[in-house]
């Protein structure tokens, strides 16, 4: 049987691996993280290892919600794991930062101590959005069956937000105010999301502790990037041959990375600074950024691309014709869009973006990517139509991946293939509906006032994303040059 990652071993490890730059025996825990996740293991806990190397006591305890998985494998190894990067130069890095992964149903009390201690100075978060129990309107979500539970049992939370209030009450009890609430979940202003349903949880057991917290407690807005795929066989064993021993959980993701962190906090922090992560004022300009350059070339290389029989990123972005349109549209109507003067170079952004996506390495598939499609556009590219409209500016390429997107409804009736979207139903009864008539189609998509608001009243739009539609319904790999060169 093949030795594991441990302390024993991590001395023997090759030269060319990455190991903890600091005494991990003489650190102690300065963070709490509820959800340590592939993502958190691979991002914020990586530059928390780093910044280490500068100083202070920041040692991550895991809080997991749910699952005892990692908690287990974890203390097998000693809490030590890889991190192998996946690009043209890869590495492999061990990751030292945690001192324990506790489990809420197993390790209460012990999470309660941790959260509670003196010397804890941050709680961070990775729960995905729907861990927040926020209602549509962003407001906690009082019918939410687990913020019912905790309200009603607030010293036995299962909810992150309980949990994080049951905390905050004993520090105000102790008035300890030198911690921050640090989310770094991917969704817009998650700092303020997060205070505002900790503010109206606390609010209802005690109104003072939520004037304390509004008072002294600060939440930073965040905004997180890297592409972290799931771990698997393939990376397990990738990861064994390079380190010469076994990992139970080692995770992957791209050499890119990216925090960027509002400048607020009411206690002290580690020496993200010097390890990469960007403070500042203006976490917007950089998520505004992030949202337009990103996520929008994104679904438009995800849309057209699979009209021309692309399956991942690297594919479509590797076609000619693909880059110079994407090009185009980044230069002519993304990068005007956005108001970042002061804040960050957005040429150079994009030009990063464009090389993550040329990343051999990494598999992301474009049918994925083009989930959701009705959730997804509104932010990704209708709003960046809007603001060139107001400002009077182009915004005919923006045209084009809506009416990819459209064509590519009308492909998965016709394959009937499944259609992952909130909308689904919908969708897939328009096309069954105008099946063979991509005008009438097209028509009754954009009528869709939840997915187009006041823009199902812009005639121009319309027309533009049909006339688009026509075009795009003919785009082969032979002629793609010459269709996207024309538009």
């Amino acid at each position: 049987m093949a030795a594991s990652l441990n302390n024993a071993t991590l001395a023997t490890l090759p030269a060319e691996v990455k190991k903890p730059d600091y005494d991990r025996a003489v650190r102690s825990r300065g963070i709490v993280h509820i959800g340590p996740g592939a993502f958190h293991r691979a991002h914020q806990a990586v530059y928390t290892d780093m910044a280490m190397a500068y100083g202070g006591n920041w040692r991550i305890t895991g809080v997991s919600m749910r699952s005892a998985t990692l908690k287990q494998k974890m203390a097998d190894q000693d809490n030590l794991y890889s991190l192998v990067v996946l690009d043209n130069e890869p590495y492999v890095q061990v990751i030292g930062a945690f001192d324990s992964v506790l489990v809420l149903n197993e390790d209460r009390e012990a999470i309660m101590a941790a959260l509670t201690d003196a010397n804890t100075h941050i709680i961070s978060l990775t729960i995905t959005e729907k861990g927040y129990c926020l209602a549509s309107n962003g407001e906690l979500d009082t019918s939410h069956a687990d913020i019912m539970h905790d309200l009603s049992n607030p010293d036995e939370p299962v909810s992150a937000v309980g949990l994080i209030v049951s905390a905050l009450k004993h520090r105000f009890e102790q008035q300890q105010t030198d911690i921050t609430v640090i989310s770094c979940d991917n969704l817009a202003d998650n700092g303020k999301k997060l205070a505002k349903a900790v503010l109206q949880f606390a609010q209802k057991i005690q109104p003072e502790l939520a004037h304390w917290i509004e008072q002294n407690i600060a939440f930073p807005c965040t905004m997180v990037d890297s592409i972290t795929p799931a771990t698997d066989e393939a990376l397990i064993s990738l990861a064994a041959d390079k380190l010469g021993v076994e990992d139970a959980w080692p995770i992957q993701r791209e050499g890119f990375t990216q925090w960027v962190v509002e400048d607020k906090f009411s206690g002290p922090r580690p020496a993200w600074d010097k390890v990469g992560v960007t403070f500042t004022d203006d976490v917007a300009a950089f998520e505004n950024a992030k949202l337009r350059i990103l996520n929008g070339t994104h679904s438009t290389l995800a849309y057209t691309g699979i009209l021309l029989g692309k399956e991942t990123v690297y594919e479509a972005i590797s076609d000619s014709a693909l880059e110079a349109f994407i090009r185009r549209l980044l230069s002519d109507e993304i990068i005007p869009s956005i108001n970042a003067e002061g804040v960050m170079d957005l040429p150079a952004y994009a030009e990063d973006i464009l090389n993550r996506y040329k990343n051999r390495h990494i598999r992301h598939l474009l049918a994925q990517i083009a989930w959701d499609g009705s959730q997804k556009l509104p932010f990704r590219v209708l709003n960046t139509v809007r603001d060139n409209l107001k400002l009077g500016q182009q915004a005919k390429l923006l045209c084009v991946p809506i009416a990819a997107w459209i064509l590519f409804i009308a492909k998965r009736a016709s394959d009937q293939e499944e259609l992952v979207d909130p909308l689904a139903e919908t969708l897939i009864g328009l096309a069954s509906q105008h099946q063979g008539d991509l005008p009438a189609l097209g028509a009754a998509v954009l009528n869709l006032p939840q997915v187009f608001a006041e823009l199902t009243a812009n005639k121009w739009f319309k027309d533009t994303v049909q006339e688009y539609v026509e075009v795009l319904s003919s785009i082969t790999g032979d002629n793609a040059a010459d269709v996207l060169g024309a538009l």
